[in-house]
């Protein structure tokens, strides 16, 4: 277990010391063609996150998939607790990770990689040419043959969060909901109709403090990734060999009602 220390954010004090490069991005056109191969991930580590934000390399925080109970998306909001997003982490459980898996791996190779980043940032950068109206900032950083990369709050994403409506914030609680919702903490298989666990989430808020996190190696093209990612759920117990088949991503959507709308799902 390790206890998440709190980072130092030295932005304001340095960022004219940055090199900041404009990313340009082009007609979707300029990037037709062969793409490189993108190799299929292998899970070299996984760990949890309390609610008081402690990092335990286990799986007390691996949730199980079990169909919803409730429909009421909005039960629990007056318990809804977030995350404070201002305490910096940058990377710092992702690399706690990648050090427990170089200790308890065999082959130094394992943990070694050009590129660290969060499989959401990796999302973002190839998803732009589609999203043009979602501005981003990175900040990265190379050390020997790695490059290092997080996300840097855009202060336009700041001011959308701080003016968010009592009705965007409830919106964004949806999401969560559905997830608490959608799992339990044990294996289904162990659950009954009666189980309280059952009873208590329909009228529990959610808590994004909580989380589980795997960490996966894979390739694109000539470049190795070392990737982390949350986790919602797992569709049955863990499994030792590939456990990234088994893993599920819980999403919301509106009711999809027109062309328009159904255009922006699929993009």
């Amino acid at each position: 277990m390790t206890k998440r220390r709190q980072s130092i954010d030295y932005t304001d004090k340095r960022t004219k010391h940055y090199n900041m490069r404009l990313f340009p991005v082009y007609h979707t056109d300029r990037y037709r063609g062969s793409s490189p191969t993108y190799k299929q991930p292998v899970e070299i580590n996984s760990y949890s996150i309390d609610a008081d934000r402690r990092v335990w390399f286990d799986d007390r925080e691996l949730k199980y998939y079990y169909p919803a109970t409730g429909t009421d998306l909005t039960l629990g909001y007056d318990k809804f607790i977030q995350r404070d997003e201002t305490v910096p982490e940058h990377l710092d459980t992702l690399l706690d990770a990648i050090t427990d898996a170089r200790l308890k791996s065999k082959d130094s190779h394992v943990t070694k990689a050009n590129i660290v980043t969060w499989r959401g940032i990796m999302t973002k950068l190839l998803c732009t040419p589609y999203c043009r109206n979602e501005p981003w900032e990175l900040r990265v950083t190379r050390y020997n043959d790695t490059i290092f990369i997080e996300e840097q709050a855009t202060e336009d994403k700041k001011k959308k969060e701080a003016e968010a409506s009592v009705r965007q914030q409830l919106m964004c609680y949806w999401g969560y909901k559905f997830e608490t919702l959608s799992t339990v903490s044990i294996p289904p298989k162990q659950m009954t109709n009666d189980h309280q666990e059952l009873q208590d989430r329909i009228n529990e808020g959610a808590d994004t403090n909580i989380q589980y996190c795997v960490v996966v190696k894979t390739s694109l093209g000539k470049n190795s990734l070392i990737m982390g990612a949350e986790v919602d759920c797992t569709i049955d117990e863990k499994q030792a060999k590939d456990p990234l088949r088994h893993y599920i991503e819980l999403k919301t959507s509106r009711l999809i009602e027109n062309y328009k709308q159904q255009n922006t799902f699929e993009r």
